[in-house]
């Protein structure tokens, strides 16, 4: 299992990184993307069988040689290093969301499956009680 890692909003990153994201090329920023697939479970009906939906989504962004400060031999360095600044925002995977996307009903049985496994999962504590 990965770590704890912040969450931050799009407002923290730009006041984070203003510098870098208004001046991309001083910093030598390109931008880099990488597809993840999110998955949820559908659970088993009288009618099938349970399943597993995933539904790609794509993240973006800037990568930037960003000054830092590092001990090195135990003397404070200034340094340069590759950050990767998440720029990914609502609209970047707005077209699986529309009805001609050929995703689109992907997004609707993943919503439905979601819906149906917290529902069964409340089911499930409730009976336990």
């Amino acid at each position: 299992m990965a770590p704890p890692v912040p969450v931050y909003t799009i407002d923290d990153i730009k006041l984070q990184y203003k510098q870098q994201l208004d001046n991309p090329a001083e910093y030598k920023c390109h931008l880099k993307s990488i597809t993840q697939h999110e998955c949820t479970f559908k659970p088993s009906t009288y009618k099938s069988s349970p399943e597993i939906i995933c539904l790609p989504f794509k993240r973006i962004f800037q990568k930037c040689l960003i000054p830092s400060i590092q001990q090195i031999n135990g003397k404070k360095t200034k340094v340069e290093k590759w950050t990767n600044i998440e720029i990914t925002n609502d609209m970047t995977n707005h077209d699986l969301m529309e009805s001609d996307s050929k995703y689109y009903n992907y997004v609707q049985d993943f919503l439905n499956a979601e819906k149906e496994f917290r529902e069964l999962m409340e089911k499930e504590y409730h009976e336990s009680i």
